[in-house]
């Protein structure tokens, strides 16, 4: 068990450097960014498109609250995206 546990800190922390490393002087304080506001969105790429997924929790009514969109490929995905957000925004 001693040995998982060293290769475990010393997997996690290589990670770490990594993602340190990567940051390079930017600084994200996690503990001010309001997630009760935020609108998730994760892409499917489709035969013929993509598909949208967004969800966003209601902290107040104690709701997660998710939707699909479909994007064809015709569409400027971009403006579509753009489109969603203003419909998600106007739910809240």
């Amino acid at each position: 068990m001693r040995i998982k546990q060293k290769l475990r800190d010393w997997l996690f922390s290589d990670c770490e450097n990594e993602a340190t490393s990567l940051k390079k002087g930017i600084s994200v304080d996690h503990s001010s960014i309001d997630s009760d506001k935020a609108i998730r969105f994760t892409a499917y790429k489709a035969a013929g498109g993509m598909v949208v997924e967004t969800n966003f929790y209601d902290r107040i009514k104690d709701r997660s609250y998710r939707s699909l969109h479909i994007i064809t490929d015709d569409k400027d995905l971009g403006y579509e995206i753009g489109k969603i957000i203003t419909i998600e925004s106007m739910k809240v």
